[in-house]
């Protein structure tokens, strides 16, 4: 298992944090993502961590938010699971799905959830290695 400190996202290494975001949502720039974060965190208590390797370098992340529906009750949603390309499969993800974990049992979540592009044959499996589900299929209209 690798060395690791998760560190709660900052203003003060913001381009850091969108620069390894940025691989997971490549459409966004440097001023939407600013935007964007300032907005979910308010509307919608969305978090975003890091997972700093023993070298202090930024190597993952994750967003996420605690949501209440009536389908799943109270969970935990994550957003965001990116692993910086030059180091995928060495644990990071895993450690940030089990720290997911825990933080929903912290804050009395009954489940976790996740989605991922139909495409992305490469988490999918990493879903499924970790213990994940495949429990829907999500749709989606963009409005013109």
């Amino acid at each position: 298992m690798p060395s690791n400190q998760l560190i709660p996202y900052s203003e003060q290494e913001s381009i850091i944090y969108f620069e390894l975001l940025k691989e997971l949502r490549p459409h966004l720039n440097f001023e939407n993502f600013k935007i964007l974060i300032s907005e979910a965190q308010k509307s919608g208590g969305y978090q975003l961590l890091g997972l700093k390797d023993s070298q202090n370098q930024l190597v993952a992340l994750m967003g996420y938010r605690i949501v209440t529906d009536f389908v799943h009750g109270r969970h935990l949603y994550i957003d965001d699971l990116v692993t910086s390309q030059k180091i995928r499969s060495q644990g990071y993800g895993a450690i940030l799905l089990k720290h997911a974990e825990d933080l929903a049992g912290q804050n009395g979540c009954n489940n976790l959830r996740l989605c991922t592009g139909i495409e992305n044959e490469r988490g999918k499996s990493f879903y499924d290695k970790n213990s994940w589900n495949l429990r829907a299929v999500v749709y989606k209209k963009k409005l013109s």
